[in-house]
Protein backbone atom coordinates (compact mmCIF):
# COMPACT_ATOMS: atom_id res chain seq x y z
CA UNK A 1 0.00 0.00 0.00
CA UNK A 2 1.30 3.43 -0.95
CA UNK A 3 1.39 6.07 1.78
CA UNK A 4 -0.94 9.05 1.80
CA UNK A 5 1.98 11.46 2.05
CA UNK A 6 3.49 13.11 -1.02
CA UNK A 7 6.34 11.07 -2.53
CA UNK A 8 9.77 12.49 -3.35
CA UNK A 9 11.31 12.49 -6.84
CA UNK A 10 15.08 11.95 -6.68
CA UNK A 11 17.45 12.28 -9.62
CA UNK A 12 20.98 12.13 -8.21
CA UNK A 13 22.85 10.80 -5.20
CA UNK A 14 19.56 9.76 -3.56
CA UNK A 15 18.84 7.19 -6.28
CA UNK A 16 18.91 3.51 -5.35
CA UNK A 17 22.45 2.14 -5.09
CA UNK A 18 24.11 5.51 -4.54
CA UNK A 19 25.61 6.73 -1.26
CA UNK A 20 22.90 9.14 -0.10
CA UNK A 21 20.20 6.59 -0.85
CA UNK A 22 21.97 4.18 1.48
CA UNK A 23 22.34 6.85 4.18
CA UNK A 24 18.90 8.46 4.04
CA UNK A 25 16.33 6.33 2.18
CA UNK A 26 17.27 2.66 2.43
CA UNK A 27 14.74 0.85 4.62
CA UNK A 28 12.55 3.96 4.90
CA UNK A 29 10.44 3.64 1.73
CA UNK A 30 7.25 1.72 1.01
CA UNK A 31 7.65 1.73 -2.75
CA UNK A 32 10.11 3.01 -5.33
CA UNK A 33 9.51 3.44 -9.05
CA UNK A 34 11.36 4.87 -12.01
CA UNK A 35 10.06 8.27 -13.10
CA UNK A 36 10.96 11.25 -15.28
CA UNK A 37 10.60 15.00 -15.18
CA UNK A 38 11.42 17.71 -17.70
CA UNK A 39 14.15 20.20 -16.85
CA UNK A 40 17.90 20.50 -17.18
CA UNK A 41 20.43 18.49 -15.17
CA UNK A 42 23.98 19.58 -14.34
CA UNK A 43 27.01 18.12 -12.57
CA UNK A 44 28.02 20.73 -9.99
CA UNK A 45 31.23 21.11 -8.01
CA UNK A 46 33.40 19.13 -10.43
CA UNK A 47 30.84 16.34 -10.66
CA UNK A 48 30.41 15.75 -6.94
CA UNK A 49 26.64 16.20 -7.05
CA UNK A 50 23.83 16.89 -9.53
CA UNK A 51 21.59 19.90 -9.72
CA UNK A 52 18.28 20.23 -11.51
CA UNK A 53 16.88 23.46 -12.89
CA UNK A 54 13.31 23.94 -14.08
CA UNK A 55 14.24 25.68 -17.32
CA UNK A 56 14.95 23.19 -20.05
CA UNK A 57 13.38 20.38 -22.02
CA UNK A 58 15.67 17.47 -21.16
CA UNK A 59 13.93 14.34 -19.91
CA UNK A 60 15.57 13.84 -16.50
CA UNK A 61 15.65 10.26 -15.22
CA UNK A 62 15.02 9.53 -11.58
CA UNK A 63 13.02 7.60 -9.04
CA UNK A 64 9.87 8.37 -7.15
CA UNK A 65 10.18 7.40 -3.49
CA UNK A 66 7.12 6.70 -1.40
CA UNK A 67 8.31 7.22 2.18
CA UNK A 68 6.93 5.11 5.03
CA UNK A 69 4.28 7.13 6.89
CA UNK A 70 5.89 6.74 10.32
CA UNK A 71 9.25 7.95 8.94
CA UNK A 72 7.97 10.66 6.60
CA UNK A 73 8.66 13.78 8.69
CA UNK A 74 12.13 12.55 9.70
CA UNK A 75 13.06 11.63 6.13
CA UNK A 76 11.88 14.98 4.74
CA UNK A 77 13.87 16.77 7.46
CA UNK A 78 16.97 14.70 6.59
CA UNK A 79 16.53 15.46 2.87
CA UNK A 80 16.06 19.18 3.55
CA UNK A 81 19.29 19.18 5.56
CA UNK A 82 21.18 17.29 2.84
CA UNK A 83 19.96 19.71 0.16
CA UNK A 84 20.65 22.84 2.19
CA UNK A 85 16.98 23.78 2.11
CA UNK A 86 15.61 26.14 4.75
CA UNK A 87 11.86 26.71 4.42
CA UNK A 88 12.25 29.99 6.32
CA UNK A 89 15.04 31.28 4.06
CA UNK A 90 14.44 30.00 0.55
CA UNK A 91 16.54 32.79 -0.99
CA UNK A 92 19.58 31.58 0.94
CA UNK A 93 18.92 27.87 0.41
CA UNK A 94 21.23 25.85 -1.81
CA UNK A 95 18.25 23.91 -3.19
CA UNK A 96 14.53 24.66 -2.97
CA UNK A 97 11.95 21.94 -2.37
CA UNK A 98 9.02 22.26 -4.74
CA UNK A 99 5.95 20.27 -5.70
CA UNK A 100 6.17 18.97 -9.25
CA UNK A 101 4.41 16.55 -11.56
CA UNK A 102 6.49 13.56 -12.62
CA UNK A 103 5.59 10.69 -14.90
CA UNK A 104 6.20 7.26 -13.41
CA UNK A 105 7.19 4.09 -15.26
CA UNK A 106 3.52 3.18 -15.67
CA UNK A 107 2.82 6.45 -17.47
CA UNK A 108 0.92 7.95 -14.53
CA UNK A 109 1.39 11.59 -13.57
CA UNK A 110 2.22 11.90 -9.87
CA UNK A 111 2.61 15.00 -7.70
CA UNK A 112 5.85 14.79 -5.75
CA UNK A 113 8.42 16.88 -3.94
CA UNK A 114 11.76 17.49 -5.63
CA UNK A 115 14.73 19.75 -5.03
CA UNK A 116 15.74 22.40 -7.58
CA UNK A 117 19.12 24.15 -7.65
CA UNK A 118 18.73 27.64 -6.21
CA UNK A 119 22.12 29.21 -6.92
CA UNK A 120 22.56 31.55 -9.88
CA UNK A 121 26.06 30.26 -10.61
CA UNK A 122 28.01 27.05 -10.28
CA UNK A 123 25.94 24.83 -12.51
CA UNK A 124 28.88 22.94 -13.98
CA UNK A 125 28.65 20.45 -16.84
CA UNK A 126 25.28 19.98 -18.52
CA UNK A 127 24.26 16.29 -18.39
CA UNK A 128 22.68 15.99 -21.82
CA UNK A 129 21.44 12.43 -21.20
CA UNK A 130 19.40 13.65 -18.22
CA UNK A 131 20.61 10.62 -16.26
CA UNK A 132 23.00 11.12 -13.32
CA UNK A 133 23.72 7.39 -12.96
CA UNK A 134 24.66 6.98 -16.64
CA UNK A 135 26.78 10.13 -16.48
CA UNK A 136 28.64 8.80 -13.42
CA UNK A 137 29.30 5.47 -15.13
CA UNK A 138 30.66 7.20 -18.26
CA UNK A 139 32.71 9.67 -16.26
CA UNK A 140 34.42 6.97 -14.22
CA UNK A 141 34.96 4.50 -17.04
CA UNK A 142 38.64 3.93 -17.56
CA UNK A 143 39.96 4.04 -21.14
CA UNK A 144 41.00 0.60 -22.34
CA UNK A 145 44.46 -0.23 -23.59
CA UNK A 146 46.40 1.93 -21.14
Amino acid sequence: MVSMTRPVFVYGTLRRGLHNYERLLSGRTEEERRAVITGRLYAADHGRFPCLVKEGNTIVQGDIMYIQNDKYDDVLEDLDRLEGYDEGDTAGSEYVRDIVTVTDERGREIEAHTYYWNQPAGLGEHITSGDWVTWLQQKHRKPSGL
